[in-house]
This record gives C-alpha cells, sequence and structure tokens, in this order.
C-alpha cells in the first residue's frame, strides 16, 4: 500500500499534533516564566528514497541538534526533536535564567535541550493517545549531535520505511526559531496510524 493521506486525513493530523504541541507549549510557559507559541503549520511524508536529501533541505544546517525517543503501542514510531545547531541556546537561556553564564549554558545545554524534547514529543504522543484512543509506551529521551546521516541512521532504513517530517514555528517574545519533528515508522505502523485516523473522523462525523 502506498502511503497517500487524503485532505481530511491531513487535517486531522496537523491538528492532533498542533493539540500536542500546544500542550507542550503551556508546560515550557510555566518553567520560563514567559509565554512559548508553537504551531505544526505543515508536514509531508517521506519515502526512503526521498528522506536524507528532504530532511537536509529543510535543516539547511550539516550539523543538528535532537532529542530522540521510541514509542510503542498501536503503532511503533522513532521520534526525533530536532533544531540546526546553533539555534537552541535562546531556548536553553530561557529555561535556565539570565544569569547562567556561557560556560555554564553550553554545558547545561544537553540537559536543557533533553528535557525540551521530553516535553514536547510526550505531549504530541498524548494528544495522538487521546484523540485516537491509543495506549503508548515510550524509552527515555536521548541526546544527539551530529549530522543528520549518523543521527537519523537515514540510509539504514528499510525500504519500506516511512518519515512524517513535521516544521514546528517556535515563537518567544524575543525570538524565533524554527524547529522540526520526525516520526521513523514502518508500512504497517503507517496504515494503522492512519486507520485510528479514519476512526476518529468516522466519530466525529457520527459515523
Amino acid at each position: 500500500m502506498t502511503a497517500q493521506l487524503s485532505e481530511l486525513q491531513q487535517d486531522a493530523l496537523i491538528e492532533i499534533f498542533n493539540i500536542g504541541v500546544g500542550q507542550a507549549a503551556s508546560s515550557m510557559s510555566q518553567i520560563v516564566g514567559e509565554e512559548i507559541t508553537l504551531s505544526v503549520p505543515r508536514f509531508e511524508i517521506l519515502h526512503n528514497a526521498d528522506q536524507a536529501g528532504a530532511i537536509k533541505a529543510a535543516i539547511r544546517s550539516t550539523n543538528i541538534c535532537a532529542v530522540s525517543q521510541d514509542f510503542t503501542g498501536s503503532l511503533d514510531a522513532k521520534a526525533f526533536l530536532i533544531f540546526p545547531e546553533g539555534k537552541t541556546q535562546e531556548i536553553v537561556r530561557r529555561m535556565l535564567g539570565d544569569s547562567v553564564s556561557v560556560d555554564e549554558l553550553s554545558e547545561m545545554e544537553q540537559e536543557a535541550l533533553t528535557e525540551i524534547g521530553n516535553i514536547i514529543l510526550n505531549s504530541c504522543f498524548s494528544a495522538l493517545s487521546e484523540v485516537l484512543q491509543s495506549d503508548f509506551k515510550s524509552t527515555l529521551p536521548v541526546y544527539h549531535l551530529g549530522t543528520v546521516d549518523q543521527i537519523l541512521s537515514v540510509k539504514a532504513s528499510r525500504d519500506d520505511d516511512l518519515l512524517m517530517l513535521l516544521h514546528i514555528d517556535f515563537f518567544m517574545p524575543s525570538a524565533y526559531i524554527d524547529g522540526y519533528l520526525f516520526f521513523l515508522m514502518t508500512l504497517p505502523s503507517f496504515n494503522a496510524l492512519i486507520k485510528k485516523i479514519d476512526q476518529f473522523l468516522a466519530r466525529a462525523h457520527g459515523n
């Protein structure tokens, strides 16, 4: 089965992920003491052959910072929150406070970004769990720094693996940062997700 989404399915997925990042933004706003707004304006479905080039073109950076978690349950996926290297210090500084020195900021960046990834990724799967009436278990978040190929192991993916690529708009009072969510899954897991989306849409329309 080829991975194709109807416009209705796409809209439903974007809405679900917007619920998830909205919950994450609320949690992060409480941590930093100022309003943070997150939104998912668009996403793509990439087949194995298209993944490496599309990811690199989207990120426009040789090296990236990433936090990954594995999720298992009604569907299995490896999830990544990714920022281009050098774009994350403003977020981390807000989390840790202006009193933190540059040297301390660098030392604590990994821990802070891991917590950000944990908040955002788990919020997304919490939204999926609630809306799609599915349960998920997750591994602990893992921090990565390196190239796209090193971190995502794109070249090692199975031929039938799919990647959902979601752009995140990350607004803070003093900064705008663009990030990305990647969900790597097999075709059977993707088809299971679409089946759950169709069931959700049927319930929403009273069918």
